[in-house]
Order: structure tokens, then C-alpha cells, then sequence
């Protein structure tokens, strides 16, 4: 099953490199990195440390990656592909788990050149307003915006496999994380339960301390994988 797995991982791969749409995603991600980052940074008024302005670009980064994770499943079913993928490999469950995969690889991929390159960009932008720059090792509070990026992607990912739809997917998905999140936040502490302000705190500290780093990506996994439990089932259940 391992080496079935890695053989459809890899054609997954190979799928999502072919896929117009998802280099759109991709590049797109990368290019408003740049954008964001570079406008923050020459703004008199922002943040005059790279990592804090490419940390404020990460809720605008998001969208590329849920956009990432909707296409890696949902265009198949758009298409009728899916049918020729079952023929090819007729395990129900090496398919999504290599889907999976592929969207994590192109994912944190993504994710980490957008934040190299805002980072970049953010350096460039403090240096002609002559900003001194601190370097202070590793930031790993960017390595946990990564992360968050690829993760919050699998939500798209799941809500495509149970919808089996691109439109819909993305449409509840990015109304979830850009709209609705930042209400409830202003109404009621427990949005802080939701999957993408969980998920925030592996790179921006909860100012109440009701939950940590580890227990925020608690939170954003059970989410994923409730959602993704849902759509295993129903994807063993019905036809393609």
C-alpha cells in the first residue's frame, strides 16, 4: 500500500504542476506576499521590523493556499477526471491520502517562498526609509506561519472532498476564515475556537493566554479532521 501511495502521490504531483488554475494559486500567493509586505514596510505608520510586517500579511496569504487545497481535489470532480483516476487506482483510501500529500508539498512550498520573499521584500522596502534591521536568528514564528498556511489549506481541501465542488469549497471556505471569523472575533471570545484563529497561534500569541501554540493546532487539526472524516466516508460510499 506504501509504495501504491507513493506512486499516486507522485502522479498527484505531476497533476497539480499541469494544473493552470493551481500555478495561478501559487504564483499568485507569492506575488501578493510582495505586494502586502512591500506596502506595509513603506508605510510611515507600519511595522519597522521585517518579520512583524510579513506576519501581517498572512491573513492575505491564506487565500492562496485554501485556493490551493479547493483545486487539488475539487477539480476533478468538475472535470469527471476522477473517474480515471479510480480506474488507475482503485483504492479509496490511497486516493485521497496522495491527494493529500501532493497539496501539502505544493502547500509548504508556497508557503515558505512567500514568506522568504515578503521577508525580502519587507527588508528592501525598511531600507529605503532607513530603517536599521535586527536579525535575531531563525524566526520561528514565521516557520509556524508556514505551517499555518499549509494547514489551513487542508480545511479547503476537506470542505472540496465533502462537497465535491470547487465553487462552493472555496466560496464557504474563504467566507469562514475572512468574514465570519473576524465577526464573531468581535463579539464573542470563543471564536477563538475557530480553525483559522486557532491555527493563528502557531505564529501570533493568544493576548488572553487561553490556549497555547500546540493546543491552537490541536484545535485547527479537528477540525480537518473531522471535516476530512466526513469526506472519506462519504467518498467510500458513493460513486465518483
Amino acid at each position: 500500500m506504501i509504495r501504491s501511495c507513493a506512486r499516486a502521490t507522485v502522479a498527484e504531483l505531476a497533476k497539480l504542476s499541469g494544473l493552470p488554475a493551481a500555478l495561478a494559486a501559487v504564483f499568485g500567493t507569492i506575488g501578493t506576499a510582495v505586494a502586502i509586505t512591500g506596502a506595509l514596510a513603506a508605510s510611515p505608520v507600519g511595522a519597522n521590523e521585517p518579520v512583524a510586517v510579513v506576519l501581517q500579511a498572512v491573513p492575505y496569504l491564506q487565500a492562496g493556499t485554501i485556493t490551493l487545497g479547493v483545486l487539488a481535489v475539487g477539480t476533478e470532480y468538475a472535470d469527471g477526471q476522477l473517474h480515471t483516476t479510480l480506474r488507475c487506482v482503485p483504492d479509496r483510501l490511497v486516493v485521497p491520502a496522495a491527494k493529500a500529500l501532493a497539496y501539502l508539498a505544493w502547500a509548504a512550498g508556497t508557503a515558505v517562498a512567500a514568506l522568504a520573499v515578503g521577508l525580502l521584500t519587507a527588508r528592501i522596502a525598511l531600507a529605503t526609509r532607513d530603517v536599521p534591521v535586527v536579525t535575531d536568528g531563525l524566526p520561528w514564528n514565521v516557520v509556524g506561519a508556514a505551517a499555518y498556511l499549509a494547514l489551513i489549506g487542508l480545511l479547503g481541501f476537506a470542505l472540496a472532498a465533502l462537497l465535491r465542488a470547487v465553487v462552493s469549497a472555496l466560496v464557504v471556505t474563504l467566507s469562514l476564515v475572512l468574514v465570519v471569523s473576524p465577526v464573531l472575533d468581535a463579539v464573542t471570545p470563543h471564536a477563538r475556537y475557530l480553525p483559522d484563529r486557532a491555527g493563528g497561534l502557531l505564529y501570533l500569541p493568544d493576548q488572553a493566554q487561553v490556549l497555547t501554540p500546540a493546543t491552537g493546532l490541536l484545535v485547527l487539526l479537528g477540525w480537518v479532521v473531522v471535516l476530512a472524516s466526513g469526506a472519506l466516508a462519504a467518498f467510500r460510499r458513493r460513486d465518483a
